[in-house]
Formats: structure tokens, C-alpha cells, sequence
């Protein structure tokens, strides 16, 4: 989002000119569910997408720039990452939407049958 809004900081609307957004992990440059699911799930470097910088934007709330940042970090509070730090036992890392996986940052957001609606 923070490199979104810093690629449309200096843009001027044209009337005479067609919209058109460019989705670059495609040769089409057209979005689709796959290639923004395959990035999602396999790429495992996501520091080199987003800098810290892209996410300091004055209009995104502070609020939603550290979620992003411990986001794309792995730094929530997951169980997944509560067991490697020690605070959890590793009986206790099953996910707490009761599904019985483990419950991890890729699973709760992209995986979860629970929580996908949400």
C-alpha cells in the first residue's frame, strides 16, 4: 500500500488517456489470483518487495504501518512464532480456529479455513 500511494504521489489524471493498472508479476501485466497467491506462498524474501520506507507514508495510520511491517516481517504473535521464542509449548501451536493446524502467519492469513472470511 505504502508503494502504491508513493508511486501515485506525483501523478497527473489525463482525460484524453485510458486507465490502466500494470501488474508486473505477469508478462500480460494483468492481475490474476495465482500470481498473487504464488508471491504470497513462495516467496520467502519479502524484505527486498517492501522497504520500510514505502510503508512510512503520512497518509497510512501508524497503527497499520507496524502491523504491516511485523507482518511482512513474520513478527506477529503467532504460536508458530511464540514456540520458536520459547513462550509456548509445542503441544500448544495448534491453530486457535480449532481447524487442527498449526498455526503460523501464512496459514492464518492465506490458508485458514476459519479465518478466510475474515
Amino acid at each position: 500500500m505504502g508503494d502504491l500511494c508513493l508511486l501515485l504521489h506525483n501523478v497527473t489524471l489525463q482525460v484524453d488517456k485510458e486507465d490502466r493498472w500494470c501488474w508486473n508479476l505477469e508478462s500480460s501485466n494483468d492481475f490474476t489470483v495465482r500470481s498473487a497467491y504464488k508471491i504470497l506462498t513462495h516467496h520467502h524474501n519479502v524484505d527486498t518487495m517492501v522497504s520500510t520506507k514505502a510503508l512510512m507514508h503520512k497518509d497510512i495510520p501508524l497503527k497499520v504501518v507496524l502491523f504491516a511491517w511485523r507482518l511482512l516481517r513474520d513478527r506477529l504473535p503467532t504460536k508458530d512464532n511464540l514456540f520458536r521464542r520459547g513462550v509456548i509449548a509445542a503441544n500448544d501451536r495448534l491453530c486457535v480456529g480449532g481447524c487442527g493446524s498449526l498455526e503460523s502467519t501464512p496459514h492464518l492469513f492465506l490458508h485458514c479455513n476459519v479465518f478466510e472470511e475474515v
